[in-house]
């Protein structure tokens, strides 16, 4: 998706999120492993410095960045630290280029008030939500209510008949 927006969208860059180092590095070696060029940021400090340029087309990033902390770090106040950070970005600050924003493990951390927070930093960008993990009935109202209405499922009996997972089989019994 990120190559076709690449070839297809003037001025396109592409900022991946995500809510763990593992999937962060993950990420950057797939891209690479496919000979594309992705930058890490570094510090929120630094992604806000990275998106007020025109390159990297193509990012990777802790969601835990927008909320000015490294992961594991406790987030704090966000609506003041969103605040915060409207008077802290350099002035006329917008993202620039035509941004797609790839929200990886969407039914976690990305729904909430760090979600806010990439909003508030990237007003026009396109959010997209990726999702591995099965969501509750709970969780799916509220990652439509963020990111819009499903463009593709994968559901889990397809992955099977697919040869992509094997079967999942569970059998209720009583343990002490």
């Amino acid at each position: 998706l990120a190559k076709w927006i690449r070839e297809h969208v003037t001025n396109a860059r592409v900022l991946i999120i995500t809510d763990r180092t593992e999937l962060d590095e993950q990420i950057e070696k797939v891209f690479k492993g496919v000979n594309e060029d992705i930058y890490r940021t570094k510090s929120g400090a630094d992604l806000i410095a990275t998106l007020n340029t025109t390159k990297p087309w193509l990012m990777c990033s802790l969601i835990h960045k927008f909320g000015g902390k490294e992961e594991g770090e406790e987030v704090g106040d966000i609506p003041g630290y969103i605040k915060e950070l409207q008077r802290a970005l350099p002035p006329g600050f917008i993202a620039k280029g035509n941004l797609f924003a790839f929200v990886d493990e969407c039914h976690r951390t990305q729904s909430g008030d760090l979600h806010e927070a990439m909003k508030t930093i990237l007003p026009n960008a396109v959010f997209i939500g990726f999702t591995g993990t099965p969501l509750l009935k709970a969780d799916k109202k509220r990652s439509i209510e963020v990111f819009g209405r499903y463009i593709h499922t994968y559901k889990f009996d397809e992955a099977v008949k697919d040869k992509v997972v094997l079967d999942l089989r569970y059998e209720a019994r009583d343990i002490d």
